[in-house]
């Protein structure tokens, strides 16, 4: 029958746990080297009872009980007393569960968070629970005398706590991972340590218990990090039960003392296996799963990081495209205004030429003028659609270029826009001046920032309007480019947030708002340079600044 199948059998669960109950009773007494009721030996029912109740809950304390009573009432009890021990440690199995719930005791044993709550219980709250009620009804019951309370409530509570921190973590952790545990397996680990613990003992003599240390803790723990805790959990228990039944025949290391001595000298070798071994291994467990998590949010977070990049590159694809998209928009509408100039002087030329012609007095001299003139303006077409091209064209590799040819190629764009809204610039550039970067991309910024400036030029009601002043100038190895203007400066309630994305003040006139972030991460990502504004007395100046080249370098 399987854990589940059990599980859901209240009855044979009962007696499941009840025959488990008495009979590792009886064997823990047949261990014991006196034949008093209560002794210093490991109990192992109390161990299979606290098992039981942690695996299958507040169900298994009635089979607990019964198994309990049973063995009572055959080590000679009466009914009475043996219905009162009985109730006393199916009470200590209900506090076991609510101290566990309390603190979030996991059965997995995979924390030494967990294997301390389970070995802290059971020594100072179970046990001294249990011993102290259970010798109070053996004394009332005459079944001890007043003057053995004491050795007896110490014999009680320490043979009992051993007997579930023997048990208890063994079993958990092989219920935990019955599926990975082979009987062909255990049996061979039964019979090393059998054949181990009784060639040290009794074999070699050895008479030293730190020396008998020495040479089974390596052991345990070295089968523990190789096969798993579950069976270094069985090792502990053959030593324990080879140690108790050398004892108990008269040979080895642990029959030099009394009677009392030799089991306080076993019980505490046992229990030295039982914490170092459970504390190493659970240790290891723990750094392992904790390394494991710590992997996986490692590659979590890479994942998440890698999402969000990607997703911070499309973001900003999109604004590249639609700022893009907009300032494709303002170009066609300065090759507009540049066109419409030469097209309204070939329209005349051609007028000129027609009215001649219908005049009789189209000669060579008319035609040979009419093709220079109208060459001259098809040229100058030509030239702006070329100014527009290179602006767009993208460029793959950096190079080092002359800045007051990018300013003046710029203001080139710009100029008619500037011309149709009277405003004037002032130029004030240094020559042989050298950055590295990407020219066109310099441009972009350069005529977003002077349309910026036309803009609110026009906008604002200024009584004078001086312009846009440019400076290029050197300082301290670096290359500073200021582009002001007089219309007034930028509101200290946004300025902080201008270089923001979707941020526009020109809500009205369909403004992107990507202009300046763009223009901002463009010069301070491709371009590895700054870009920062700040108001002067009357107007808003914008600086570009980067590393100063050498020419050819």
């Amino acid at each position: 029958m399987t854990i589940k199948e059990i599980k859901s059998s209240w009855l044979f669960l009962t007696i499941v746990i009840a025959s488990l109950y008495f009979v590792t009773g009886e064997i823990s007494f047949l261990f014991s080297l006196d034949n008093s009721i209560v002794t210093i030996c490991i109990f192992f029912a109390e161990g299979i009872s606290l098992t039981a109740v942690i695996i299958f809950g507040k169900r298994a304390i009635v089979g607990v009980f019964l198994g309990q009573m049973i063995l009572a009432l055959n080590g000679g009890l009466s009914l009475e007393t043996s219905l009162a021990i009985s109730s006393i440690n199916s009470i200590e199995l209900i506090i076991a569960l609510i101290v566990f719930n309390k603190y979030d005791f996991d059965k997995s044993l995979l924390r030494i968070r967990d294997l301390n709550i389970l070995f802290l219980t059971i020594i100072f709250v179970l046990q001294p629970f249990s011993s102290f009620l259970g010798n109070i009804v053996l004394l009332s019951s005459s079944v001890i005398e007043s003057s053995d309370f004491l050795e007896s409530l110490f014999s009680w509570w320490f043979g009992n706590f051993m007997g579930q921190l023997l048990i208890v973590p063994m079993l958990l952790s092989i219920y935990q991972n019955i599926k990975q545990i082979y009987i062909s397996k255990i049996l061979l680990v039964v019979l090393l340590f059998v054949i181990i613990n009784y060639t040290f003992i009794v074999l070699l003599d050895i008479d030293n218990i730190l020396l008998l240390f020495s040479f089974m803790i390596p052991l345990v723990i070295l089968l523990s990090r190789h096969d798993g805790l579950y069976y270094a959990g069985i090792s502990i228990l053959v030593i324990a039960i080879t140690s108790l039944y050398t004892s108990k025949i008269g040979l080895g290391i642990f029959t030099s003392g009394d009677v009392t001595d030799n089991l306080i000298n076993i019980n505490f070798y046992i229990l030295a296996h039982i914490v170092i071994i459970y504390t190493h291994g659970i240790s290891i467990t723990e750094k392992d799963i904790f390394a494991k998590k710590l992997e996986d949010l490692n590659l979590t977070l890479k994942d998440k990081i890698t999402y969000e990049v990607e997703k911070n590159r499309k973001k900003d694809r999109l604004m590249i495209e639609q700022s893009r998209h907009a300032q494709m928009g303002e170009a066609i509408s300065m090759i507009a205004h540049q066109w419409r100039q030469p097209l309204n002087s070939i329209s005349l030329l051609l007028e000129g030429a027609c009215l001649k012609y219908s005049m009789g007095k189209l000669d060579s001299d008319t035609m040979s003028n009419f093709r220079v003139s109208t060459r001259k303006q098809i040229t100058q077409m030509s030239n702006t659609i070329d100014d527009f091209r290179n602006f767009f064209r993208p460029e793959k590799e950096k190079s080092v270029f002359l800045v007051d040819e990018i300013i003046e190629r710029s203001l080139s764009i710009s100029e008619h826009s500037l011309q149709q809204a009277s405003i004037e610039v002032s130029k004030d550039l240094q020559k042989e001046v050298y950055i590295l970067g990407y020219p066109n991309e310099l441009t972009q910024v350069l005529i977003n920032i002077i349309n910026n400036a036309k803009d609110a030029l026009v906008d604002r009601p200024i009584e004078q309007k001086r312009g846009i002043i440019i400076k290029l100038f050197t300082e301290d190895k670096k290359v500073h480019i200021s582009i002001e203007d007089n219309a007034g400066g930028i509101p200290d309630n946004i300025i902080d947030n201008i270089f923001n994305p979707y941020f526009s003040t020109k809500i009205e006139k369909n403004g992107t708002g990507l202009g300046l972030y763009m223009s901002k991460m463009i010069i301070e990502e491709h371009m590895q340079g700054s870009l920062s504004v700040n108001n002067t007395k009357e107007s808003a100046k914008f600086i570009l600044s980067f590393k100063s080249e050498t020419r050819g370098s």
